[in-house]
């Protein structure tokens, strides 16, 4: 797949999905695959390919190389986004503000669609249909924008209550737990599928969300779960599956202790397949 090299066309968006049909051509190499050729973290090549942020030069070349493209044609693209991204950030209603975990030169990039929103915000998309005729649950995808390492979430130490009172259960949309929801941890999967889980330290809760990307969603499903590793198919497992829609995510799990690990796996299918997105992803 040729980068794209007409700017005025182009989007981080667009760029992102380039990456990952390279990635698909040169047989899907996995994020840790990746991690290991090119020494670039797993978080910052798992934005690149979600398109959460446009990526420095040095995570494209490396990404390029690996995949077997043309590293020179993809920087300039990658170069006349970043010239286009500066001045959109002059922009007030644009956030511009970059994470601290951030690999340098990685220019922060909120698409229109993924801004933070005011909770009643949230809640009303939450209710309303999916961009491209898709339902409820799709729309979680623009509940939250920002991104914490794996690390990060695994050593925070949990208040004597939570700011929050939530229980296992609840729609996080109907929650203010969206305030300050991040993306804790996510992968690219099987047909640029995207898996991850969403956490809110003031409820010290977590949820599954799952984005399909290969614009079958009609008359198929979408399947998401998230559990406490200590008990997979336990009572607090919490489990959505969705029909004609390009995402869904679950209800809330709250962390029964620092030491419990919340993981989610989900699935889709096409013409009635069943597309398991291999072992899960865990915070």
């Amino acid at each position: 797949m040729p980068a794209e090299s007409t700017a005025d066309a182009d989007s981080v968006a667009r760029f992102a999905a380039d990456l990952r049909k390279l990635r698909l051509e040169a047989g899907n190499p996995t994020l840790t695959h990746l991690q290991r050729e090119t020494g670039i973290s797993r978080s910052v090549l798992s934005d690149a390919f979600a398109g959460r942020r446009l990526p420095s030069a040095r995570t494209v070349d490396g990404i390029v190389r690996i995949c077997t493209g043309e590293p020179h044609v993809w920087i300039d693209r990658r170069d006349a986004l970043a010239g286009m991204t500066a001045r959109e950030a002059a922009d007030p209603a644009v956030p511009t503000t970059v994470p601290d975990d951030e690999e340098p030169g990685d220019a922060a990039v909120t698409p229109p669609a993924a801004r933070p929103m005011r909770r009643r915000t949230a809640i009303l998309l939450a209710a309303a249909t999916f961009v491209l005729g898709s339902a409820t649950t799709g729309t979680a995808a623009a509940l939250v924008t920002s991104h914490l390492h794996q690390e990060q979430i695994r050593a925070l130490t949990p208040p004597t209550a939570p700011r929050i009172a939530v229980q296992t259960g609840q729609d996080p949309a109907h929650t203010e737990c969206v305030d300050d929801a991040s993306v804790a941890t996510g992968d690219t999967r099987a047909d640029n599928s995207l898996l991850e889980i969403v956490w809110s330290n003031k409820c010290y809760a977590g949820w599954g969300r799952i984005t399909r990307y290969d614009g079958l969603y009609q008359g198929n499903t979408v399947t998401i779960a998230i559990y406490p590793q200590t008990a997979p198919n336990g009572p607090d497992r919490q489990e959505a599956t969705e029909h004609d829609v390009q995402g869904a995510y679950t209800t809330l799990v709250v962390r029964p202790s620092p030491d419990t690990l919340l993981c989610a796996e989900g699935s889709f299918t096409v013409d009635g397949k069943r597309i398991d997105l291999g072992d899960p992803i865990c915070i």
